[in-house]
């Protein structure tokens, strides 16, 4: 049987999407319920947002990696452009 704790999606983003999902994520974090002392319901939506982050610098740092090793202007970068990136 398979580990759903495993599993793994490839979900295709542009930089634009993150950037909402990432609004999206702050705003959940910031929200605070009156009368609610126990914040623990938020350590997911904080997880989720760090690794949104992450991979948001991890985009821009592949795109600029990407005009340094081709020497092209920025609007002439290719989108098949590999990096492969540690984890």
């Amino acid at each position: 049987m398979i580990d759903k704790k495993k599993m793994n999606a490839l979900i295709r983003y542009s930089y634009s999407e993150i950037e909402y999902h990432i609004n999206a994520l702050e705003n959940v974090v910031r929200f605070r319920v009156y009368g609610l002392d126990n914040m623990d319901y938020l350590k997911p939506y904080e997880k989720l947002l760090k690794d949104m982050q992450k991979i948001r610098d991890d985009l821009v740092q592949k795109y600029n990696d990407a005009i340094a090793d081709n020497n092209r202007h920025p609007d002439s970068v290719e989108e098949t452009y590999n990096r492969e990136i540690e984890c």
